[in-house]
């Protein structure tokens, strides 16, 4: 009989642990739902104007962002001030395209001193135009 008193004080004890690992797993975790209901907050309008008179303010503040003057003065020093750097990039590229070249080679090299001359061309020109 010793025993049987024993068993049911060990289930008490494991169900109290059992649950004391519950919940402080259920107070750090937050338990998601797969298909809950969404809650639909839809305030009661009294002034259906004040609302309408909020959209047309908004849209007003929302102005249109000037063109970005970057691509296009990034694009003409590529053409005209870079052009050999392209060139010997461009000219790279097919070699390694027509397995030409050697074994693993790549262009970065001529890639990096296209960038390098087209970012020291146009940053000037892109500064001048934010002041």
């Amino acid at each position: 009989m010793a025993m049987n008193n024993q068993a049911p004080a060990a289930l008490v004890e494991n169900q109290e642990s059992t649950s004391l690992f519950s919940s402080l797993v259920s107070f750090f975790v937050p338990t998601a739902h797969a298909e809950a209901p969404e809650e639909s907050e839809e305030p009661a309008e009294e002034g259906g104007e004040d609302s309408e008179e909020k959209d047309e303010e908004e849209e007003e503040e929302e102005e249109e962002e000037p063109e970005d003057p970057a691509p296009a003065i990034r694009e003409e020093c590529e053409q005209k001030t870079c052009a050999e750097h392209v060139h010997h990039f461009k000219h790279c590229q097919e070699k390694v395209e027509a397995g030409n070249g050697f074994p693993g080679e790549d262009c970065v090299e001529e890639f990096f001193h296209v960038l390098h001359c087209v970012d020291q061309c146009a940053a000037p020109k892109i500064f001048k135009k934010l002041a």
